[in-house]
């Protein structure tokens, strides 16, 4: 394979990138003129492709988050500000 050869096949892997990007900008566009939040839509999507056990992993990380929360009050300041 010739330096021009590889020099096509990685335009083309690029334009393929830039055409996914544009779709994951559309998806996330239509998902929030829906009234989806984008930023959790993304933080759910990479949930779902991550392996089990980082999963997992960040589910035991927010699940000690939130009695570090508990602890201080914060979760409580949450709710009344909300009422």
């Amino acid at each position: 394979m010739t330096i021009k050869d590889y020099a096509r096949s990685l335009a083309e892997q690029l334009t393929a990138i830039a055409d996914l990007q544009q779709n994951v900008k559309d998806v996330v566009a239509s998902a929030k003129d829906a009234g989806i939040n984008p930023k959790n839509l993304r933080k759910v999507a990479k949930e779902m492709v991550m392996d089990s056990y980082k999963r997992a992993k960040l589910y035991e990380d927010e699940e000690q988050l939130e009695m570090f929360r508990s602890e201080v009050g914060l979760t409580q300041q949450f709710r009344e500000a909300a009422e």
